[in-house]
């Protein structure tokens, strides 16, 4: 009876639907063993802060995984893509590339798109970089990160500095100490800076060129997502504007979607759909 009641309002436009929350696609591989430095670095934003003036104080770090090496504290004035980039950037151009890079599923890490993409984890793909994700919910999947966090907050933030230039200066000399001075448990008493090695992948100076295979299709995406398929169009995601995709032929009108080596999803020529893939843990 409810649900009859609730499907009388529903149609005359007396009810209010819930709008359902949009998640991030969770990653689908199993994380990776860390075994030399630079096979994983570890990223995050400390969580926010008030300096004694009241500006508000927002570090963003970066850790070897297994070297524990703090490559980075940086305060940044936005958690956004440009200057999450920027310090990334300069990171790689210092320390050379890692094999994959560890965040959650919060912006600009990812998004709520296709795979969870967003524009800095497609540019790492296009570097050859793998971007983990952790589950939502678990820190303890970042855990070297995360207790490094617990003794960067304590060591440097009670009480905090007075202004943001100050309180970077603490950062400063936070990661002299952590990385040269204080031997680690995990690392057999040893520091994190006389484990750490740079990388021997340079940061390139150009973006990477990718060729797709002989005999694939290729099909340019536009400003809106979407593609062009003969008279038709065919939104894939705004995530991939401007970059091309590739579509292998698997039966008549069946294609597998790839952005460079990835496979996105599949598409249906006869019907014009595209369908990502799934990503399940």
């Amino acid at each position: 009876m409810a649900s009859t009641f609730g499907s009388i309002l529903q149609r005359a436009g007396l009810t209010s639907p819930k709008r359902k929350k949009r998640r991030t696609t969770p990653y689908s591989e199993p994380f990776s063993e860390v075994t030399a430095p630079n096979q994983l670095w570890c990223m995050d934003f400390k969580g926010y802060f008030a300096t004694g003036d009241g500006s508000r104080c927002d570090p963003f770090t970066i850790t070897d995984a297994h070297s524990r090496y703090l490559i980075r504290c940086q305060i940044v004035s936005r958690m956004d893509l440009s200057q999450v980039r920027a310090v990334c950037e300069a990171a790689m151009q210092e320390y050379g590339m890692p094999s994959r890079i560890r965040t959650d599923n919060g912006a600009p890490f990812a998004g709520t798109g296709l795979l969870g993409l967003s524009k800095l984890s497609l540019g790492w793909m296009k570097m050859g970089i793998i971007h983990e994700r952790i589950q939502p919910g678990r820190p303890q999947q970042n855990g070297r990160h995360e207790r490094m966090h617990r003794t960067l907050k304590e060591e440097t933030t009670m009480p905090a500095a007075l202004t943001l230039r100050l309180q970077q200066k603490k950062f400063d000399r936070f990661r002299q100490v952590f990385n040269y001075e204080r031997p680690h448990e995990g690392l057999n008493n040893a520091t994190p800076g006389s484990v750490y090695q740079a990388s021997s992948v340079l940061l390139p100076r150009n973006p990477i060129e990718f060729v797709f295979p002989h005999g694939f299709m290729l099909r340019r995406v536009n400003n809106s997502g979407d593609i062009s398929w003969h008279k038709g169009r065919v939104f894939i995601s705004e995530v991939f504007r401007f970059e091309t995709l590739g579509f292998e032929q698997v039966d008549e009108d069946f294609y597998k979607v790839y952005f460079r080596d990835v496979e996105i999803g599949e598409f249906d020529a006869e019907a014009l759909r595209f369908r990502p893939v799934q990503a399940v843990r």
